[in-house]
Order: structure tokens, then C-alpha cells, then sequence
């Protein structure tokens, strides 16, 4: 099985770092929370065979992943999103067109079933409706249907990614749905940027945050979260249907 990651930097999916060698993947913490999700079902941790050189998670930084939506909205009629997709859905579609697209192309060229995980925080500026938040993981799902790809997961937190490192850490996977009403915006007191640096009394690196999730310190199978259970109910259908591509 191939894995191929779409994120927003290192602080999620993570990077490719450069090296003598060409360019590393270095994953982010929400990689590894894929990963392990992916391993309870594969019985081995994608990255891990990766990193001994079979060559199967493949990341697509944002401005790649920019480049090939913008190609392929000038191929098409441009999107009309309104009361029926929501509002500000267009960059999440396109960009799971892009991705899902990228995917097919790895797919049919290696003959390996490729499952392809899009990562965004639905919003940095404010707090999120569960309304709003809804239309943006719809709109990728439509995006990835659009190209006709049945294995593309939307990875979308409640606002950022922060809701479940904190779910898990401070509340200790209890009580954690209302972590999603947070703000987003990291300007704001009660961010859940800030919230995590209050509890921790310092702000984590990325690498800090992966070795949680690798040390089971997070542990991605106790997350109990709207947003997080939307997200993993997607991964276990992409598994599924990629089954069918074997």
C-alpha cells in the first residue's frame, strides 16, 4: 500500500527535510496518528517501511499541491459553491481534486492501492461552527468523488489540530467536544495554541509532538472527538476500499 500525505507544515503531516541523501520525509505528529490508525488494521507501520527504504508514504507539500489545483481548475468551469456546498468550499474541493488526482496517477503507475489523506485545519481565524466545519469536510469528500478517487480522506480538526493533541494530553481524553468550540485564531487569550502552552508551560516543537503519539503518550485509539471520530471513520472506509484494489 502506498500512503500519500497533503498537509500544511511540519507541525502536522510533516516535511521533507534535506539530507546528503535528497530529501527525508520527517513526519509530523498527525502522520503518525495515521500511521498507527492504518497499522491496527495492516499490521506494520507504513512509515516505519518507508524509512527502510520501501519507498510507500509519498507527502505533497501545499505549494505542489497549489500548483496542481490551480492546473486543473483552468480545465474545467470554475466552482459555484452556494447554499448547496456551502460557503469558502471551493479551495477544500480543489484541492482534493488535485490530490485525489495525484493519487490515481500513483495508483495506476505503481499497480499498489493508495490511500491519500488531505490535512487542514478548518479554520485559524475564529471559532468554528460544526455547520461550517461540515460543509469543508463534505467539500473534500466531493473533490476527492469528482476525480472519481474512493480512497481520499479528509483530515480535518475542529478548528486545529491543538483540540486533539489537547484532548489528549490535559483532559485526558474526557469531556473533550467542547475543545472544538476553542478558538482558533492564535492572537485570541483562550486560544488552543495558548491553552497548550499554558498546560505544558512551554511551546512544543513538531518533533516533540510526533514523540508523543510514537511513545503512546497520545493515544490516537482513545480520542473520543466529533471531528477526530469523522476523520477516522473515513481512514477505516479508505481501507476498506482499497482492499478492493489489491
Amino acid at each position: 500500500m502506498i500512503l500519500m500525505l497533503a498537509g500544511e507544515g511540519k507541525t502536522d503531516l510533516g516535511q521533507l527535510r534535506p539530507s546528503a541523501s535528497g530529501l527525508v520525509f520527517e513526519p509530523g505528529p498527525m502522520a503518525w496518528i495515521v500511521v498507527q490508525l492504518l497499522a491496527s488494521q495492516l499490521d506494520y507501520s507504513l512509515i516505519e517501511s518507508h524509512h527502510a527504504g520501501a519507498d510507500c508514504v509519498v507527502l505533497i507539500n501545499e505549494s505542489e499541491l497549489a500548483q496542481q489545483a490551480k492546473a486543473g481548475a483552468k480545465k474545467k468551469s470554475p466552482l459555484l459553491p452556494g447554499i448547496k456546498h456551502g460557503k469558502n468550499t471551493g479551495f477544500f474541493t480543489r484541492n482534493a481534486q488535485a490530490l485525489g488526482r495525484l493519487a490515481l496517477e500513483k495508483q495506476e503507475k505503481r499497480n499498489t492501492p493508495t490511500i491519500a489523506v488531505l490535512f487542514r485545519d478548518a479554520d485559524a481565524s475564529r471559532s468554528m461552527s460544526r455547520q461550517t466545519w461540515r460543509e469543508k469536510v463534505d467539500s473534500v469528500l466531493r473533490g476527492f468523488k469528482e476525480v472519481q478517487f474512493d480512497t481520499g480522506v479528509p483530515m480535518i480538526p475542529r478548528p486545529k489540530s491543538e483540540a486533539w493533541i489537547l484532548c489528549a494530553l490535559k483532559n485526558n481524553y474526557l469531556s473533550c467536544e467542547g475543545l472544538e468550540d476553542a478558538p482558533g485564531n492564535d492572537a485570541s487569550p483562550n486560544s488552543l495554541k495558548n491553552q497548550l502552552e499554558q498546560f505544558l508551560t512551554y511551546s512544543p516543537t513538531a518533533e516533540q509532538q510526533a514523540e508523543w503519539v510514537l511513545s503512546g503518550k497520545i493515544d490516537p485509539e482513545r480520542i473520543m472527538m466529533p471531528s477526530f471520530l469523522e476523520f477516522k471513520q473515513s481512514l477505516a472506509h479508505a481501507i476498506e476500499q482499497a482492499a478492493f484494489h489489491r
